[in-house]
């Protein structure tokens, strides 16, 4: 699945409108919104989808040199 710019955007948005209310800590709620948008940041990255087309050079060996080729992959998932 391609990466999703308004899903992003609406988390971003979210995080910062959770801060909207006064806060007698400004740190706290910093650190809040912090967490909050590294979230959304790490959730967006890993919606993707890696697809590896086939015939793609591989490089192995010591020095790196062209190597195999690889058939199609199935879509993997960044962790």
């Amino acid at each position: 699945m391609p990466l999703q710019k308004p899903v992003l955007q609406a988390a971003i948005l979210a995080a910062f409108q959770k801060q909207s209310a006064p806060s007698a800590n400004l740190a706290a709620a910093q650190a809040q919104l912090a967490a909050d948008l590294a979230t959304a940041i790490d959730l967006y990255i890993k919606s993707q989808k890696i697809v590896i087309p086939p015939g793609q050079a591989v490089l192995a060996g010591s020095p790196p040199g062209p190597g195999a080729t690889i058939a199609p992959s199935p879509d993997a998932k960044i962790s």
